[in-house]
């Protein structure tokens, strides 16, 4: 056996990865599934200025919040807590029944993230560069 990088997804490895998921779907699910994962990036303005950033993914009616950065000159401002409400909605729109997200576990952000109504369901220790990340959710 070898085992390699792939740089490029062949007909066969997308036939092979295809047929196997839908096997273990069925095995785990009882049917097969439509695993369709989206991205989408919502943005705050003032006229050209940007505000902030949030990028969510959803999946399988979960919703991942990739990441939510705030111009630095603008914090505290609410900008963070609408992005985060508007991205809320929309994931319920698309079906979603929770989202969740990672941050460090001493940074503003995880004070954030609970005063908006997420918990602390894991704990990555020694995660990026060796720093404690929380994993934090909220049912929608």
């Amino acid at each position: 056996m070898k085992i390699k990088e792939v740089k490029k997804i062949s007909p066969k490895l997308k036939k092979f990865q295809d047929e196997e998921w839908l096997v273990s779907d069925i095995e785990h699910y009882g049917k097969a599934r439509n695993w369709v994962k989206k991205s989408y990036k919502f943005i705050a303005k003032d006229k050209d200025e940007i505000l902030g950033v949030l990028d969510l993914v959803t999946e399988a009616n979960v919703a991942f919040l990739e990441g939510l950065i705030v111009n630095h000159n603008h914090r505290g401002e609410g900008i963070g807590k609408n992005l985060l409400l508007f991205a809320e909605n929309f994931a319920k729109e698309k079906k979603c029944t929770k989202i969740w997200t990672e941050t460090d576990e001493d940074w503003e952000a995880a004070k954030f993230y609970k005063k908006m109504g997420y918990e602390i369901c894991g704990v990555h220790e020694k995660h990026y560069l060796g720093r404690k990340g929380l994993i934090l959710t909220k049912f929608l």
